[in-house]
């Protein structure tokens, strides 16, 4: 019971914090990114002008789920601390493929920087980050130059990448519903298997108590861009579980963990990109 309830406590906050979000920050909903449906986004744009750095945002959901409404509290969340925040919907599977969701996702980002400056946005301090399968899209875009150099820019237009309780491997998979959306695929869909080269400035951040998708898959990904002479920076926050990463990004959840705060630092202090 108290679990139902404190679940149920924590829809409501969150329904509460996404109807607020238009009243605390500047909000444009729904402008296209590309052609078809869902290809849209909203933009979270901060209270005093730019240009600003800018945050994309890559929401999770099994790869099977989601919307960006659903997240208005972290565009809104972001826009406090001074970022542009876009967060865009994208397809699903099973309707689409692995590899459909990151040319959405991809598209979106090269949009975002295309338009930095009509947001009052630096179109050289875009950072891109992603929670749980938008963690994987997140790094594979800044890992595998492929996606959005199909899209029309590239790794190196990025500033940086944030994942948040990322499965970068298949082996960090618990959920056996998250493993089938791998069957069959290629190796080279997993961001652990590009982490040799030079790469964007890297934050992975996961919960020491995710049941989700095992911290350790954040730290294998950590060793193996270390071994390749890139230095990313990990936080394990104790205690936290899967979507309580996401939340704290978000007052008052963000009293459990400093998950803001490490994000904020780190993409004030990420190099431009070029």
């Amino acid at each position: 019971m108290l679990s139902y309830l404190s679940d149920r406590l924590v829809g409501a906050t969150l329904a509460i914090l996404n109807l607020l979000a238009p009243v605390e920050v500047r909000v444009q909903k729904d402008l296209v990114y590309a052609p078809g449906s869902p290809h849209r986004a909203d933009v979270y744009r901060p209270a005093a002008d730019g240009p600003r750095p800018m945050v994309v945002f890559l929401y999770g959901g099994g790869w099977r789920y989601g919307t960006k409404d659903a997240f208005a509290y972290v565009g809104a969340a972001l826009a406090r601390r001074g970022f542009v925040t876009v967060i865009p919907d994208y397809r699903h599977f099973p309707t689409a493929g692995l590899s459909d969701i990151l040319s959405d996702s991809a598209a979106a980002v090269s949009w975002a920087i295309a338009n930095a400056g009509a947001f009052g946005a630096d179109p050289h301090r875009v950072v891109v980050a992603g929670h749980s399968s938008g963690a994987w899209a997140a790094a594979m875009l800044g890992l595998d130059g492929t996606w959005l150099e199909q899209a029309g820019s590239s790794p190196v237009a990025l500033s940086g990448i944030v994942g948040l309780s990322g499965p970068y491997a298949v082996s960090a998979l618990t959920d056996p519903l998250d493993k089938a959306v791998f069957a069959g695929s290629d190796p080279a869909l997993q961001p652990i298997n590009h982490a040799a080269g030079g790469h964007p400035a890297m934050l992975l951040l996961t919960g020491a108590a995710d049941l989700d998708v095992k911290p350790s898959g954040t730290v294998a990904l950590a060793d193996r861009l270390r071994a390749a002479q890139n230095d990313p920076e990990m936080h394990i926050y104790p205690g936290l579980g899967h979507a309580q990463v996401a939340w704290s990004i978000s007052f008052p959840f963000s009293l459990q963990a400093p998950v803001a705060d490490d994000i904020a630092r780190f993409v004030d202090g990420a190099p431009p990109g070029r």
